[in-house]
């Protein structure tokens, strides 16, 4: 039974990955297909003033949507808030992992040596 769930879960995330790669090829692009080594090569041949997609309502909206000037922290803190704060607590999980681990471990360590 466990190894059936274990596959079924498997294909389960298989199919929504595959999902999602498909809704997001649907999607309209967001990227003018520019390569940046293009542009260091010939600055004066690109117009930078006027973002595209995302960038264009980061750098037209950030100070009304966010308050915050830095750019980079509305980005990290308010756009991207939820991915940030789960990343903060795989970290945290994996910290309080390893302490209690490394804890175990060296009560076991002073067991063995009285053991002797």
């Amino acid at each position: 039974m466990k190894r059936f769930a274990i596959a079924f879960s498997l294909v389960v995330f298989l199919l929504m990955g595959c999902y999602a790669m498909y809704y997001s090829s649907t999607l309209d692009r967001t990227y003018s297909g520019t390569k940046l080594s293009e542009v260091l090569k010939n600055e004066q041949n690109y117009d930078m003033n006027k973002p595209d997609g995302v960038a264009n309502i980061i750098v037209r909206e950030n100070l009304k949507r966010t308050k915050s000037v830095n750019a980079v922290t509305a980005v990290v803190f308010d756009y991207r808030g939820y991915d940030t704060l789960g990343e903060s607590f795989i970290l945290l999980t994996a910290i309080a992992g390893s302490v209690v681990i490394l804890k175990s471990h060296k009560k076991g360590s002073d067991h063995d040596e009285g053991q002797e």
